[in-house]
């Protein structure tokens, strides 16, 4: 049964919330379909369609890599030009919707913020000036898309923090993993990658469907 954070909102006050970037705070799954279609030509993959979205979203890490015919040596060359080619579409980023009331609001009741992404931060800093929500206290982005707990255990170093002090927000398998394998708890979105029957088996502290129920696991409400 999915948690929705209506039902039971946290019993503490976290010091510092980390967000996942692609997906959960920017629209960026129609415009990755595309640069991978690109990118992957160079490697000659096969390409992927919109239509092929609510497939994909049911899918792992490894299962997407053997569905494209990408082997794990060609893995780092893959994700630079990926990053690279996402660079010159930056422009075309958009919010998900409503997620800039999330983040002004988390804000103004003073919680320390941080993201965490497997997109460059020189991207992710665009994107938040863009958009006037520049209220990260950092932006970290490891060098492999698995390199997520790693950096999440260097965080809570860095600031002094249990991890019950923290909590992750994400939209991915992976996210969830990190958090799990950091003992941080987890708000998993439905509205990026992964779908939510997938993100569920998981584990995430909390499932959400809408941005509103992020705030709401805070005891707060959008005004």
């Amino acid at each position: 049964m999915w948690r929705f954070v209506c039902v039971k909102p946290l019993a503490m006050k976290k010091q510092l919330i980390i967000f996942d970037f692609d997906g959960t705070i920017a629209n960026t799954m129609a415009i990755a379909v595309e640069v991978f279609n690109k990118v992957g030509c160079e490697f000659s993959l096969p390409q992927m369609h919109a239509g092929q979205l609510a497939e994909l979203k049911q899918k792992r890490i490894h299962e997407l890599m053997d569905l494209a015919g990408l082997s794990w040596v060609q893995l780092p060359m893959f994700i630079k030009r990926v990053r690279e080619e996402f660079k010159t579409r930056r422009e075309e980023v958009k919010p998900i919707e409503g997620m800039e009331e999330v983040i002004r609001q988390l804000h103004q009741q003073e919680y320390r913020m941080g993201i965490l992404t497997s997109n460059t931060e020189e991207n992710v800093l665009h994107f938040l000036e863009k958009f006037d929500i520049n209220h990260f206290e950092f932006i970290i982005a490891p060098g492999s898309i698995f390199g997520k707990s790693g950096a999440l255990k260097d965080i809570l170093k860095r600031y002094r923090l249990k991890p019950e002090q923290a909590i992750m927000i994400g939209d991915e398998m992976r996210d969830i993993k990190a958090a799990h394998k950091c003992k941080v708890d987890m708000i998993a979105v439905n509205w990026g990658f992964n779908a939510s029957e997938l993100l569920e088996k998981a584990k995430p502290r909390f499932l959400v469907q809408q941005p509103c129920q992020i705030v709401e696991t805070f005891g707060l409400q959008l005004p």
